[in-house]
């Protein structure tokens, strides 16, 4: 006898939500090409530590964040990333406690944090990891996964991107952290200039030393590829706190070309390289990036833009400017509620049509040629 099939339970059958969330606006770090320190406007000279007019410093209150993830909310999400996109989750005074909730709401939530991991001390992030074994689940033996930044061998070559950090303190935490492998993926990651890029191999060397599992590298592609009329897209200057001009400088192309035979995964391009639509991964995974003001987006391409240049962005697309007519902020409205929405609806048809949005077809084509490149390997 075959079986009926519901079609008013089928239809009812909600998918589960990755959410990439902003809790913070605050940020120890000082790097250069980040969209934090940088203006929309001369932004290769940019002063080493400048926070840019548009974003205001903010912590997202921890009973905000309660009061919207409830354990009930909660069942609906597979996992929740504390990714720095407008500042570094652990600098948030309850950045603990946030995570905790997360644990201890719902036993299906994995919760990733990737940091410049220079802040706090030993004891703290003890504690952190401790949460992972505190609120173990049989549905996933890891639950909490952290990501360190490890840009160099040395505190010189470190320190020349990833500013105001110490490296020495990240590593002592990489350590720590790996002491908790059972319950806590540790990985570190890399962010590659020519300055580091013929010392990756002992970059990664030294990380495993200090217990990492788990190593990602990944070619700097911000060079002004916005800017049709620069005049090199290979050097990106900028001024340290003395005022002193520095420069970092775009990996040669012998060594990209060796690096993309390691099995590197080509994610963005140049819009004029492009002829083939775009693949959005809001759609393929129903992964959605909440900024530190609430609003919900597709992806931290479209709110990066958003925060930093509103006015003009919507400008480039009519369906862009239709963002606004509608309440998407998840601190107000509920999720489910949001993505009910014309805006939301029309999204899908949008990336695929002829005239897609700018900055879908520039961060997320199917085609490439030159741009960003990542390469995740095990330190086994």
């Amino acid at each position: 006898m075959k079986r009926s099939i519901d079609s008013d339970k089928f239809k009812s059958w909600k998918p589960y939500y990755n959410i990439v969330l902003d809790t913070t606006t605050y940020c120890n770090a000082k790097c250069p090409q980040c969209h934090r320190i940088n203006s929309t406007e001369g932004a290769k000279l940019s002063f080493a530590g400048n926070v840019v007019k548009e974003l205001p410093l903010i912590h997202v209150p921890f009973e905000k964040i309660k009061k919207t993830f409830t354990q009930q909310e909660l069942l609906n999400y597979n996992s929740i990333q504390l990714c720095p996109t407008w500042g570094d989750h652990m600098m948030h005074p309850q950045a603990a406690e946030i995570v905790e909730h997360f644990l201890s709401s719902s036993w299906r939530i994995v919760v990733s944090i990737n940091t410049n991991g220079s802040m706090r001390d030993e004891l703290y992030w003890w504690k952190l990891c401790s949460l992972a074994v505190k609120h173990k689940s049989r549905y996933h033996n890891r639950r909490l996964h952290i990501v360190f930044a490890v840009d160099g061998i040395d505190q010189e070559m470190h320190g020349l991107y990833r500013r105001n950090t110490n490296l020495q303190k990240v590593l002592d935490h990489v350590k720590i952290c790996s002491e908790f492998k059972e319950r806590v993926i540790v990985e570190t990651q890399t962010v590659l200039f020519k300055h580091n890029q013929d010392y990756l191999e002992e970059i990664t060397k030294l990380c495993k030393e200090y217990g990492a599992e788990k190593h990602s590298s990944v070619i700097s592609d911000r060079f002004g590829e916005d800017d049709q009329q620069a005049e090199n897209r290979n050097v990106y200057t900028f001024y340290d706190e003395n005022n002193t001009k520095l420069s970092l400088n775009k990996v040669t192309k012998d060594w990209t070309a060796k690096f993309k035979k390691r099995g590197a995964q080509i994610n963005r391009t140049n819009i004029a390289d492009l002829d083939d639509k775009p693949t959005c991964g809001w759609s393929l995974t129903n992964t959605l990036n909440i900024n530190f003001d609430g609003n919900v987006w597709p992806c931290c391409f479209f709110g990066n833009v958003a925060i930093m240049n509103k006015k003009s962005w919507t400008k480039h697309h009519p369906f862009v400017q239709k963002y606004y007519d509608y309440n998407n902020n998840i601190y107000e409205n509920k999720l489910e509620d949001i993505l009910k929405n014309d805006w939301w609806k029309e999204l899908p048809y949008v990336i695929q049509s002829e005239n897609p949005v700018r900055n879908c077809v520039y961060s997320c084509s199917n085609k490439y040629k030159e741009g960003q490149f990542r390469i995740r390997e095990r330190l086994d």
